[in-house]
């Protein structure tokens, strides 16, 4: 069980409120996932858009799901 809540998914960032610093990722699966800005560990947080393609696992926060380890794949319209 363990080992799959840290499979490397997949999908799009969704939204993005840099002023607050969160936003969602629409999952390949379809569902959308929360994630704060610092799941980008060592990324240029500018370069956060909506449409970018990116990798993550799944933790579970105090509020339940959100992506981490998420690292940019794509940019937006690539």
């Amino acid at each position: 069980m363990l080992q799959e809540e840290f499979k490397m998914l997949y999908g799009k960032v969704k939204t993005y409120n840099a002023k607050n610093g969160f936003g969602f990722i629409t999952q390949d699966q379809g569902d959308n996932l929360f994630f704060f800005k610092n799941a980008f560990h060592g990324e240029d947080y500018s370069r956060i858009v909506p449409g970018i393609r990116v990798s993550y696992v799944v933790v579970e926060g105090q509020k339940g799901p959100q992506a981490a380890k998420a690292q940019i794949v794509e940019e937006a319209g690539e």
